[in-house]
């Protein structure tokens, strides 16, 4: 499995390939401490209530760092101030921005960002031992995606497999649907709903991330925010 490369962040040469590229930004948790401040200062009062209602601070730490990060880009972008961006949502509650696509994804203290000219969904786990994955491969792996699971990589395939169902029903904007079964991850394209969808996987440190888009361009740029 390929490798993710992320590049040092820098902002003009981001949003100068926002029109072409899908660009997927990385964040670790350790940046919430240097940013504290500045994250409290332009995200919304909505958001800083929601994060007061988790229960374990590393959980609000990511959630204010991914939503402060979206808004720090989104304002770049557009001229406006972070905190008086407004997000809007589809019928399905997923969230964007003027016609932005853009899909948001954390595990452990990870965070993923992706951004495309085309709708766009990423979701990245990190690899745990002490998790029961039966239930799971029961429940939503077709017969074919099972087979993929008799190797020594037996976790790797089942995390590859999972974070490219729900990549790809974030990017077609349905969310979890009741039969996983169906949710295509084999192939490098598959079609959902009529479209046509590029799947790709990626490892990164302990973490298995994956991206759907109709984006013709496999080609994805990886930046590290900073």
């Amino acid at each position: 499995m390929e490798s993710f490369s992320f590049r040092e962040w820098d902002t003009e040469a981001f949003l100068g390939l926002q029109k072409i590229k899908t660009q997927i930004v990385f964040i670790h948790r350790n940046r919430y401490l240097t940013l504290e401040e500045a994250i409290l200062a332009n995200v919304s009062l909505e958001e800083t209530a929601r994060a007061n209602r988790f229960f374990h601070s590393k959980d609000r730490e990511i959630y204010m760092l991914g939503k402060y990060v979206l808004r720090k880009i989104l304002a770049e972008q557009t001229g406006l101030a972070p905190q008086k961006i407004i997000f809007s949502k589809t019928h399905t509650h997923k969230p964007f921005f003027e016609g932005q696509a853009f899909n948001l994804s954390h595990s452990g203290d990870h965070i993923y960002l992706a951004f495309s000219p085309f709708p766009i969904g990423i979701d990245a786990e990190k690899s745990n031992l002490d998790f029961d994955l039966q239930p799971v491969v029961d429940a939503c792996f077709s017969e074919e995606e099972f087979a993929m699971l008799s190797t020594k990589d037996y976790r790797r395939n089942f995390y590859r497999i999972w974070t490219r169902k729900e990549a790809l029903l974030k990017a077609t904007g349905e969310g979890l649907c009741d039969d996983m079964k169906q949710v295509p991850t084999i192939n490098s394209h598959v079609y959902r709903n009529g479209q046509l969808y590029f799947l790709a996987t990626r490892r990164h440190e302990d973490y298995i991330v994956s991206y759907a888009t109709p984006h013709a361009d496999p080609e994805v740029i990886g930046w590290e925010f900073a």
